[in-house]
């Protein structure tokens, strides 16, 4: 946690499924540029979405969407019957045009067009005739409501589990106040491995996720600067020498804000259009952070670290599969390989001792946990197709 992130990319399966666009028109099904035939301009308004396709054609088809409202909104190819989402540009300013490249088979299809302060509006149906049904598949929409018992969940469980850190933590500031240094090392792996399973809801934690988990990275004085606190700073004075009188505040300052965590989380609501992007963004960080080494200030303790994160992962997936199991035919196999990834980093050396065979399989497993994860957030992003 504490990690920057980087925007998601797109899978091949789910995400490829969805042809996901955004307003710069990215095209997850886009055709070559000299096979798509001359684009049909398609109308996004209230009074007129959809309008212009009139010459349907199985095949590579590049549509020209204009927006012809005074407002914004947001433009969906859908199938007619269920309004599941084949493509999508989100949003589309008033006035303005975007393309959209979509390969589509045989199939009855409608724009629909959700302009703000309005209900959503449904084009005309295009029946395309004559090719094989070769689109991609189309994803169901998610509503706002549909993430809302997830959130729930997954808030439910972080409560649980805040109880446990702070018995975590309060055990090492006992080891420090004694003055035993080897009870410190032994209990900080298990406490800091607490908090590292809760990797959804550090958006939630505020400045507090950087207090108890921060990095010295920008303080003026670096790991000898004494606005760092949290895990890692006792990390790097349990193994870098420090005695315990010098150690003894930072468990004291860890033992208080990982108290004001539960108290804060009392209050605060982890945002529902963000639970899926954590699925995506824990095991990014992972390769980002722990698989490099960049976080390990003594304890040489990232592949523990990872699995701790895949846990998480686990986690949030687990809650978010009845939404996903429909969406995501690749769902199974996600599962399959973060189960393996989880048991090969817990049951690893530390990364300095690895072969190079097994560095190169750990780095393999969570990049493609990485990058199969990727289309969650995009999957489950609500979409006002039926409202």
């Amino acid at each position: 946690m504490s990690r920057a992130s980087r925007p998601r990319p797109v899978r091949a399966g789910a995400a490829a499924a969805l042809a996901a666009l955004t307003a710069a028109t990215l095209a997850a099904c886009s055709a070559p540029a000299s096979a798509v035939p001359t684009a049909p301009t398609i109308d996004v308004s209230v009074d007129r979405c959809g309008q212009g396709w009139t010459d349907p054609v199985p095949g590579a088809e590049r549509f020209t969407l204009h927006n012809s409202d005074s407002r914004a909104g947001e433009v969906y190819l859908t199938d007619a019957g269920t309004g599941a989402v084949y493509a999508e540009v989100d949003p589309l300013a008033a006035g303005t045009t975007a393309r959209m490249d979509i390969t589509l088979g045989a199939g009855t299809y409608a724009f629909r067009c959700a302009m703000e302060d309005e209900q959503t509006v449904i084009g005309p149906d295009v029946t395309v005739t004559g090719g094989p049904r070769t689109s991609p598949s189309p994803v169901a929409a998610v509503a706002q409501a549909d993430l809302l018992d997830a959130t729930r969940q997954y808030q439910a469980y972080v409560s649980g589990q805040l109880p446990k850190l702070a018995a975590l933590a309060a055990a090492l500031r006992t080891d420090l106040a004694h003055g035993d240094l080897a009870a410190a090392r032994r209990d900080w792996l298990p406490a800091h491995l607490q908090y590292e399973r809760l990797g959804a809801a550090y958006g939630a934690f505020g400045a507090l996720d950087d207090a108890v988990n921060g990095l010295p990275n920008g303080l003026p004085k670096g790991v000898a600067d004494p606005a760092w606190t949290g895990f890692h700073r006792l990390e790097y004075g349990l193994w870098h020498g420090q005695d315990a009188a010098t150690l003894r505040p930072v468990a004291e300052r860890l033992a208080t804000d990982v108290g004001r965590l539960k108290t804060t989380f009392e209050t605060t609501q982890i945002d529902p259009l963000t639970l899926a992007l954590r699925a995506h963004e824990i095991t990014e960080n992972a390769l980002q952070f722990e698989l490099t080494g960049r976080t390990d200030f003594g304890s040489g303790s990232n592949l523990q670290t990872v699995a701790a994160n895949l846990d998480g992962t686990a986690t949030v997936l687990g809650i978010l599969k009845p939404l996903l199991i429909s969406r995501d035919p690749q769902l199974p196999e996600v599962f399959a390989l973060l189960a393996q990834a989880r048991q090969d980093a817990a049951s690893l050396p530390p990364l300095a001792k690895l072969t190079t065979a097994q560095r190169e399989k750990i780095d393999a497993q969570v990049g493609q946990l990485a990058e199969d994860l990727a289309p969650v957030a995009s999957v489950l992003e609500p979409r006002r197709v039926n409202q």
